[in-house]
């Protein structure tokens, strides 16, 4: 069960970059569980989701060949009975000639497929926007369990196969009972050597071998945390969660973690917890950036024109975008000009321009937030876009 990340979407950019191919977008809403999987329906959706794209590919001239070809990657997931068995609450898939990929996702996605000269990325920019994910780390003795998370939505995410199950596990040396009773033995970390048994007070050879185990924990998670910028709660009994904030290398860990015990697993209390963390300071990141907004607003430092975003977003100058959930506002721009122009309906050719805000925005290094997404929203009914130039 793969997140999706920023740099998956510079890796579909770089894809249809490319290409002079056309690209497949389509979402659909899916579910973990209940009549919905038994029965399913999330797979006779997704069919109807591929009638849909032959027809729009039809319209473009294709031969019956070229067509089966561009759809064989998600005829293949509708025959893939497993797949089906494990979804969360969304699902993107992209295709085009010679590339595929899907991301199950923890938030609710539209109906909806776009045949177009590039990918559709609009509907998942909440989970990539600085009010939509988040990440929980539950750290016990016997299991560590991960999390990705919004206001709404948790689902756990399989890491077993990248960081060790237990403590005993990781530190690789017996152990009789709890942390009580040792065997002597030693292990190094970091080129120190630590004794384990006689010689260490058990006090000291507790809090080692949980340094330890937060250490190996941690190198572990970089595999999945390395490029990553959402905030990260941790949760667990306060001592492990303050050793491994210390020992970290992730950068973006919320200050306040979850207490809890073990014997609490409960992942409605765990989400519950985190949101009480995570909103607050959704809300106030929401705020302040819109303070910012609009202390310099009508300077020409900002804008609400969509033309204009867009292309000062693709040169790198927005610093804070606002957007709306809206329909797509179509238009090309114009790298000569270095300008882009609003089509009253969609061309060929024709980009989403908030779609393109978004992503420049986004990979460029600039915050994004999507309003009315997790009860965040600003004044300005009607505008699909405020933007806060960089200068």
């Amino acid at each position: 069960m793969a997140l999706i990340k920023q740099k998956d979407i510079e890796k579909l950019i770089n894809v249809q970059s490319n290409t002079n191919t056309l690209c497949i977008s389509i979402y659909l809403p899916t579910h973990r569980a209940g009549k919905e999987t038994l029965n399913g329906m999330d797979s006779i959706a997704f069919k109807n989701q591929i009638r849909e794209t032959r027809e729009l590919l039809e319209k473009h001239d294709l031969s019956e060949a070229e067509i089966a070809a561009y759809l064989k990657p998600a005829e293949d997931l509708l025959n893939d009975n497993n797949f089906w068995r494990h979804q969360g609450e969304g699902l993107a898939v992209f295709i085009t000639k010679g590339f595929s990929t899907y991301y199950t996702l923890p938030i609710t996605m539209p109906t909806m497929v776009y045949v177009l000269d590039h990918f559709y990325f609009t509907p998942i920019l909440p989970l990539l926007s600085q009010n939509g994910r988040y990440f929980i780390l539950w750290l016990y003795r016997e299991k560590v369990c991960f999390y990705e998370a919004t206001i709404d939505k948790i689902r756990q995410i399989d890491i077993s196969s990248i960081v060790p199950e237990t403590m005993n596990k990781a530190l690789k040396f017996d152990v009789k009972g709890h942390d009580q009773d040792f065997t002597h033995s030693n292990t190094t970390v970091n080129g120190t050597n630590i004794v384990h048994g006689p010689g260490a007070s058990k006090s000291d050879e507790e809090y080692e071998r949980v340094r330890e185990f937060m250490l190996e924990i941690d190198n572990s998670m970089q595999q999945i945390l390395h490029d990553a910028t959402e905030p990260l709660i941790l949760a667990g009994v306060d001592h492990y969660c303050s050793i491994y904030r210390n020992i970290s290398k992730y950068k973006n860990i919320v200050p306040k973690n979850i207490n809890m015990n073990e014997g609490q697993e409960n992942i409605n209390l765990l989400h519950e917890k985190a949101v009480a963390i995570m909103k607050p300071l959704m809300q106030q990141s929401h705020s302040d950036s819109l303070d910012r907004y609009q202390n310099v607003a009508g300077t020409g430092v900002t804008s609400e024109n969509i033309a204009t975003v867009a292309a000062e977003a693709v040169h790198g100058r927005v610093d804070t975008l606002f957007i709306a959930p809206s329909n797509p506002v179509w238009g090309t721009y114009d790298e000569k000009s270095a300008t882009a122009v609003v089509h009253d309906q969609y061309q060929r050719g024709d980009h989403d321009l908030i779609n393109l805000a978004a992503i420049k925005t986004i990979s460029q290094g600039g915050k994004v937030f999507v309003s009315d997404y997790n009860g965040l929203s600003e004044a300005g009914e009607g505008v699909s876009v405020k933007a806060l130039f960089r200068y």
